[in-house]
Parts: C-alpha cells; sequence; structure tokens
C-alpha cells in the first residue's frame, strides 16, 4: 500500500493501536511516549506488529515524502460487542445485566479513552477533510 500510494501520490492513513504502548511507564501517555512494550510477552505480535507498521510508514514519508496519517485508536466500543471480551465497557455491561455490582480495579483513580465505533468509523474521513493540509506529526483528534 506504501508503495502504491508513492506511485500515485495519494495520502495514506493506518489505524493503530494503544496497544502500541505496551505496558506504560507514565499515566496517561502523551503521544510522544515511546512506550513499554514486552517483545516476547503473549500479545507482542499484535503490538510489535503494529509498532513496525508505524515505523514503516514514517520511514516511507521521511524517504518518498507520502503523506501520512496514523490514527491511533483506544478502547473501541458500541453495538455488538462481545460480552465476554475482558474489556472494561463490556465487563461493566456484563456485570450490570447479571445484577453484580461494577467492579473498578484499584486504585480506582484509572483514566480511559474511549472511542464509539461509529466516530472510529468515521475518523479517516475526519482527517481527511479536517486536516488535509497538515503534515506528519501529532495531532490529538476529537470528533
Amino acid at each position: 500500500m506504501l508503495g502504491l500510494a508513492k506511485r500515485v501520490g495519494a495520502r495514506i492513513l493506518l489505524t493503530s493501536t494503544s496497544e502500541v504502548y505496551g505496558d506504560p511507564l507514565e499515566h496517561p501517555q502523551i503521544e510522544a511516549y515511546w512506550g513499554n512494550v514486552n517483545p516476547i510477552g503473549v500479545r507482542s505480535c499484535y503490538d510489535e506488529g503494529k509498532r513496525v507498521a508505524e515505523m514503516l510508514m514514517f520511514d516511507y514519508h521521511r524517504q518518498h515524502g507520502i503523506e501520512i496519517r496514523i490514527a491511533r485508536i483506544f478502547n473501541t466500543y458500541g453495538p455488538r460487542m462481545n460480552i465476554d471480551d475482558g474489556r472494561v465497557v463490556s465487563n461493566f455491561i456484563a456485570q450490570a445485566v447479571r445484577g453484580e455490582p461494577m467492579t473498578v480495579q484499584r486504585p480506582g483513580t484509572q483514566t480511559r479513552s474511549f472511542c464509539y465505533v461509529a466516530d472510529m468509523v468515521c475518523l479517516p474521513l475526519h482527517s481527511q477533510l479536517c486536516h488535509p493540509l497538515q503534515r506528519t506529526g501529532i495531532y490529538l483528534v476529537y470528533i
């Protein structure tokens, strides 16, 4: 896809993930935080795969000048979620459905960035229409 974008002069978007941060040493993470990924952990293929994809995007940008966008998606939720997927939103819903108290892990001061699935689907269009002239850099996008 990078080669095609270079050939036709297209802008390209990579949807990445908050997993590139791994098990962060600082909270909350700023966009410039490089992360703390365990390269041999159970989920390392996914985490490192996304990190490599981001690296390749930036390399193509630096070497060939193609315009890139990388969207790190956090905690997507919405209709048809698997109630047993282990994420915080589905855990809360499952506990509420069973009439159980919702579990908040200690210390209870954690923060999360949630993204409704419909907003996540609109992200590529939003990034192209609202920021078409911005070059590569770090931008927070609020939908």
